[in-house]
């Protein structure tokens, strides 16, 4: 039922969107056209405009703001090259602490290797005192009864 005195509203559905026409009783027509892609177009009286841009504001909710999709790229482009690159990059930090630490490990084998050889080298020679010392206490210990003797 239509009240008197108010506007008539036609809705059409096209291939590009919809399209609103609305019918005054003095014979003026608005027309509003939607889109597929969230445009909206206004043709008509001033108050025609006004419905327009309400309804221009409904389907901008609708849209994603511009360079949303850019920004969520790159968000998770990075995201996915820090997880895929951090265990690539941990695997090649370790192989060089590896290596620095079997470099340090020869130098120590080779400095061990070292002591090792010079405390034989010590020990050598001990025992070549120690001989010294025997010989030297037989040949007094040898000496002393004879001349023991003569005191006498």
């Amino acid at each position: 039922m239509m009240q008197e005195g108010s506007p008539v509203v036609e809705v059409q559905s096209t291939k590009g969107g919809k399209v609103i026409r609305i019918r005054e009783e003095d014979g003026t027509e608005r027309r509003i056209e939607v889109t597929s892609d969230g445009q909206v177009r206004t043709t008509g009286a001033t108050s025609g405009q006004a419905i327009a841009s309400d309804a221009a504001r409904a389907v901008s909710r609708k849209q994603l703001p511009d360079g949303l999709v850019d920004m969520m790229g790159i968000i998770f482009g990075t995201i996915a090259v820090t997880s895929l690159l951090t265990p690539i990059v941990k695997a090649w930090a370790r192989r060089f602490e590896k290596r620095a630490d079997l470099q340090q490990q020869v130098l120590v084998e080779q400095r061990l290797a070292a002591i090792e050889q010079a405390i034989e080298s010590v020990a050598v020679e001990v025992e070549r005192i120690s001989e010294g010392q025997r010989f030297t206490t037989k040949l007094l210990a040898d000496r002393a009864p004879a001349e023991m003797e003569r005191v006498r």
